[in-house]
């Protein structure tokens, strides 16, 4: 890896300084009123183990360093518990408190506009949570750990509605009625520091007139989400992600984001099955990396079934900050 930009350090202590869901059914406004919670999440090594400090591990970053400087797990489709038939939608196991205390701090969210609110789902599938739930649980979270912040990254889901009513829903209900605007930091043109992001939600969004750091295209932003490969040829492009993303890191002021996430082009796509072949050679990767004493900066890196296929997987994304 010499031609990728890292910090070399000796082992000591921890940081310091788809469409996917084509098939099935998906709920009106009577389904999100009378919906229930969505299914127990299966838990795994990532959930159950408290011992790496995985829900405060920003806390001991510096707030001089910008979001950029970071390497961060994410969760594509982070609220898709609920699978629908085939489970074409299921994108993960654990549940939006649980990702969050696992070490996730990039949040890929669907919202679906339904009679003046969102619904939260994954193609057709509605998730059985809404974005009210979703900024509800984000809020608790960062009170309970107020050296963290999130990336949410917000876009229209199985909706023909129009970008004027997106932006009303989002504006007038969430952030002005609800009373979430203060919570989340929707800059558009630069990205924050760590210390300014602190206690807070750094939006990202497909839709205008929301705020937040536009997706995919943005100065702030450098993104690979080719989302229907076979996994070798997704591995490839993970793979090129990463190393750009290193061999860049200081020189430039934007966000990379590798979706790690595929549909593998079939049919009957299977999220786990995808999963299975690509999380494991991810997390030997970093590990080899890790172990030799390299810590390239990756950005945000997004899983499906975060913390439950190799579940060690998110602290070997953000143990890359370790000197930081």
């Amino acid at each position: 890896m010499s031609h990728l930009r890292t910090r070399s350090l000796d082992r000591r202590g921890f940081l310091r300084g788809a469409a996917a869901g084509a098939l099935g059914i998906g709920l009106g406004a009577a389904g999100i009123a009378a919906a229930g919670a969505a299914p127990a999440p299966r838990t795994g090594r990532a959930a159950d183990s408290a011992a790496w400090r995985s829900s405060g591990w920003m806390g001991e970053l510096s707030a001089d360093l910008s979001l950029d400087d970071i390497t961060m797990p994410g969760a594509h489709n982070a609220c898709a518990l609920v699978g629908g038939p085939f489970d074409t939608a299921k994108c993960q196991d654990l549940a939006l408190p649980e990702l969050l205390n696992a070490g996730v701090r990039y949040l890929d969210v669907r919202c679906r506009p339904v009679d003046g609110a969102f619904a939260i789902h994954h193609g057709v599938i509605y998730q059985r949570k809404n974005f009210q739930d979703v900024l509800n649980e984000c809020r608790d979270f960062l009170s309970a750990n107020t050296g963290e912040t999130l990336v949410l990254a917000v876009q229209k889901e199985h909706s023909d509605a129009s970008d004027g009513e997106f932006a009303a829903i989002f504006n007038d209900l969430y952030m002005s009625e609800l009373g979430f605007d203060g919570l989340l930091h929707r800059e558009s043109d630069s990205l924050p520091t760590l210390g300014e992001a602190r206690g807070r939600i750094v939006l990202v969004t497909t839709q205008p007139d929301i705020g937040g750091l536009r997706f995919p295209s943005s100065d702030s932003l450098f993104v690979q989400n080719e989302w229907e490969l076979p996994t070798e040829e997704k591995w490839q492009a993970v793979e090129r992600h990463l190393d750009a993303s290193a061999a860049e890191a200081g020189d430039t002021d934007r966000l990379a984001v590798n979706y790690v996430s595929t549909t593998g082009g079939e049919l009957l796509p299977s999220p786990r099955g995808y999963a299975e072949a690509l999380n494991p050679r991810l997390e030997e990767r970093l590990n080899a990396e890790y172990d030799r004493g390299d810590r390239p900066v990756y950005g945000a890196v997004l899983l499906d079934f975060a913390g439950t296929v190799s579940a060690d997987l998110p602290r070997a994304l953000f143990r890359l900050n370790e000197g930081s």
